[in-house]
């Protein structure tokens, strides 16, 4: 298992300082894992600075509207939720609606984006503001820095670099949080990213490299690197680049699993 991410204390900070520069926080998730993107770090951050924030359940257009139900069910209690997907144009006026309410009360208000990398920030902001102002990519972490972008005459978004919280790298590309070719260990990562799929949505490995499933996810991985015929010398499977292929068709949204 390699170190923790050195990045940690910087982020922390740039929590910290949208945290105190916002009236409102946006915590966009990945509506295929939402209870894992959830970043608790940032969500205590927000209770201590008693901040308003709701929980954007972006990507919602690669599950099934019984799970956004469910999960909206589990998460309403907590904090309010809007369901979003920049594809199906779906949840952006209701966000810009609340946004331009706040905005009444205030003569000018600022909005925090927060999440991990790969959750859509840039994305989000793009559909509210109608036009491309954020850098967007299936790589994680392409925001760099803090954007500051005018969405109104009086509102404001805050884009900013994902916000990863004190984990291992295999474990943020298990959230679609970690660029696969970095790992110094695909395949272990890949092979619990299949565990994971096997466990709750059996049949995407099927839909997506039309080969059976087996229990056992290395032979799942074995045969899928035999379907897309990555081999190394002597004509063993390469698992490293079926892993990595796993890995990065899981952040584009091509495995259509998801799970609470």
């Amino acid at each position: 298992m390699t170190e923790k991410p050195r990045e940690w204390l910087r982020e922390k900070s740039i929590a910290k300082r949208i945290l105190q520069e916002s009236d409102l926080i946006l915590e966009v998730v990945d509506a295929r894992i939402p209870f894992e993107t959830r970043n608790r770090v940032v969500e205590e951050l927000v209770k201590q600075k008693n901040k308003d924030i709701i929980i954007v359940l972006n990507k919602s257009d690669l599950v099934p509207e019984d799970f956004l139900y469910s999960v909206v069910e589990k998460t309403k209690d907590e904090y309010p939720v809007v369901v979003f997907s920049v594809h199906r144009n779906r949840g952006i006026n209701q966000l810009l609606d609340i946004i331009r309410k706040l905005a009444k009360k205030k003569k000018i208000i600022k909005v925090g984006v927060l999440g991990y990398p790969n959750v859509g920030k840039s994305s989000l902001i793009n559909a509210l503001k109608k036009r491309k102002v954020a850098t967007t990519s299936p790589k994680p972490g392409m925001t760099r820095g803090e954007q500051l972008i005018k969405l109104d005459k009086n509102i404001y978004l805050i884009d900013t670099p994902g916000i990863i919280t004190l984990e291992y790298r295999e474990d943020l590309a298990l959230k679609g949080a970690y660029i696969p070719d970095k790992l110094e260990f695909p395949v272990e990562t890949a092979l619990k990213l299949i565990e994971k799929i096997i466990k709750n949505r059996k049949e995407a490995i099927k839909e997506t490299y039309k080969v059976e499933p087996s229990d056992d996810p290395l032979e799942t991985l074995i045969r899928i690197g035999k379907k897309l015929n990555y081999r190394i010398k002597g004509g063993e499977v390469d698992l490293e680049r079926t892993a990595r292929k796993v890995l990065w068709d899981w952040i584009k949204g091509n495995i259509k699993a998801y799970w609470m």
